[in-house]
């Protein structure tokens, strides 16, 4: 295992083929991540596996370190927030392309042939977002999210609601288009200061930009991160609606109207399950959701937005 700091400079790929790094990003789950490692290390096809760690102590190292394959690489960094260790990976990887997934996920063997195949059928794409399964065994237990794709392409046009955006349990950037779109918002997501919403963040400014995303139901990870009912369960959907919605109503606050459609639609179909509960006498499920939504859309003005990145920074 080759252990790096968080500083090393991004450098373009020279290979006649894609190569691909693959970016997990961990905090604090010395469990989960060897079995992790050992799912992605039994594939091959890519260049580089990095481990970003956030954790509190050494236990995460530790267990990576008892792994030995070269292509398993170390980075520890003090940095909070999902998002974060996301951008730091793919600013050590010198890939052409950057596969996601977490921790707690394991991957498929033939799961990075499958990204490969996507891009190289076509150069047009931008982002692949792979099919999230959990495993029926574990399902009883609680809560895991899932992504399971409807429509293979979206370009120029915003999923519906609830569809098609994918996670990064399982997705992968063409590096390239980082230049267009920038990376992925640092105050979004798991553990940064507005929680959650870094996928739908990305995406919007991916097909805001006129670029191809692609939900690849044959690139498949198991997914075991599951949320016991009750607080866990409640604090992880809250976290998602208060997210989605500071990552949306940031492109409202640049007078985007694309961003302000999406945020409306977004708004509008939490609204109308509330309505439709009431109206039909029925216990107001979602009432909790829609007032997290609005939370979230009011935490949002706890940040400036830079116009020309499109991300959020401190006053």
């Amino acid at each position: 295992m080759a252990t790096s700091n968080a500083t090393a400079p991004t450098a373009p790929s020279t290979q006649a083929t894609l190569t691909v790094s693959v970016v997990v990003p961990t905090r604090n789950r010395p469990h989960q991540v060897a079995d992790c490692a050992k799912s992605i290390l039994a594939t091959d096809g890519f260049v580089d596996l990095i481990f970003v760690d956030q954790s509190d102590g050494r236990e995460t190292e530790q267990a990576l370190s008892e792994i030995d394959d070269a292509r398993l690489r170390y980075v520890r960094t003090d940095t909070r927030g999902v998002t974060n260790g996301r951008n730091i990976g793919m600013n050590e990887s010198t890939s052409d392309i950057v596969a996601f997934t977490d921790d707690d996920c394991r991957v498929r063997k033939d799961w990075v042939k499958r990204i490969v195949d996507v891009f190289v059928a076509d150069p047009s794409v931008a982002v692949v977002s792979g099919r999230v399964v959990v495993p029926e065994e574990i399902q009883h237990l609680g809560y895991a999210e899932g992504f399971e794709p409807r429509e293979r392409d979206w370009q120029g046009r915003y999923p519906p609601i609830g569809q098609d955006w994918g996670i990064t349990a399982n997705m992968s950037i063409r590096k390239s288009v980082l230049d267009r779109t920038g990376a992925f918002d640092p105050m979004l997501g798991a553990g940064a200061p507005l929680r959650s919403g870094g996928e739908p963040d990305f995406l919007f400014r991916v097909l805001r930009a006129g670029m191809k995303v692609v939900n690849a139901s044959e690139v498949i990870v198991e997914h075991y991160g599951i949320r016991k009912p009750g607080e866990e369960f409640r604090k992880l959907i809250m976290g998602y609606s208060a997210g989605t919605a500071a990552a949306m109503y940031k492109h409202v606050r640049l007078r985007d109207p694309h961003g302000a459609m999406v945020y409306m639609r977004f708004l509008g179909s939490t609204i109308a399950r509330v309505s439709g509960n009431v109206l039909f006498r029925r216990r107001p499920t979602g009432m909790n959701y829609l007032i997290a939504f609005l939370s979230g859309t009011l935490a949002s003005y706890r940040f400036r937005v830079d116009p020309t990145k499109r991300e959020y920074v401190p006053r």
